[in-house]
């Protein structure tokens, strides 16, 4: 896991407080963590809580580039080896399964090249 680029894509639901330890875990492994939340994670978890274990800037909204001029789901993107999505609720999972992209998480979903690792978390 040293020196691999990992994006975290937090979902909204009571499992978003876990995302947190995990990307703690996944940089002390030597991991370079970016962390994007939907609009839903925010109301479970602060972006500063990942910015703080990260040591980078979350990412929450589709037209708010910051790395590239096109949209921050392009940069992100083109550097991450592994998107992570925990916890995946079925809203995200409903999206990439049928392509829907009206949040940067979903967004960037569909743009990455890299593997995708979804860790449902929801109510049975």
């Amino acid at each position: 896991m040293q020196d691999r680029e990992l994006v975290l894509g937090v979902s909204g639901g009571i499992a978003a407080y876990k995302a947190a330890d995990l990307a703690s875990k996944l940089v002390q492994a030597g991991c370079r963590v970016s962390t994007v939340l939907t609009p839903a994670a925010t109301r479970f978890i602060a972006a500063t809580t990942f910015e703080a274990l990260t040591g980078r800037r979350v990412s929450t909204d589709l037209f708010d580039p910051v790395e590239h001029f096109q949209g921050e789901h392009i940069g992100l993107a083109r550097r991450a080896e592994l998107l992570v999505i925990a916890p995946a609720t079925a809203d995200i999972i409903a999206k990439l399964a049928h392509g829907h992209a009206d949040d940067l998480l979903s967004t960037l979903a569909l743009s990455v090249t890299c593997p995708r690792l979804v860790a449902p978390a929801m109510n049975n």
